[in-house]
């Protein structure tokens, strides 16, 4: 992604992190949301990545009890 803001010469850069849960079967990879859409990014902002990463099921050790 572009790392370039033409209209403004000084920004900020902030790094969020979240670690979310989602239900597999009611809702969609999180590898297929529109970031900029969910952050509701406007004009001069901007996503320089995404990284996504799979950490596996949780709780699947209680599905076999």
């Amino acid at each position: 992604m572009s790392q370039t803001l033409t209209d403004r010469q000084k920004s900020t850069r902030y790094r969020v992190t979240l670690d979310l849960m989602i239900d597999d079967i009611s809702c969609t990879n999180p590898e297929d949301w529109n970031w900029y859409n969910l952050l509701q990014l406007e004009k001069h902002e901007q996503v320089n990545d995404v990284y996504v990463e799979n950490m596996g099921e949780y709780g699947a050790w209680e599905a076999d009890k």
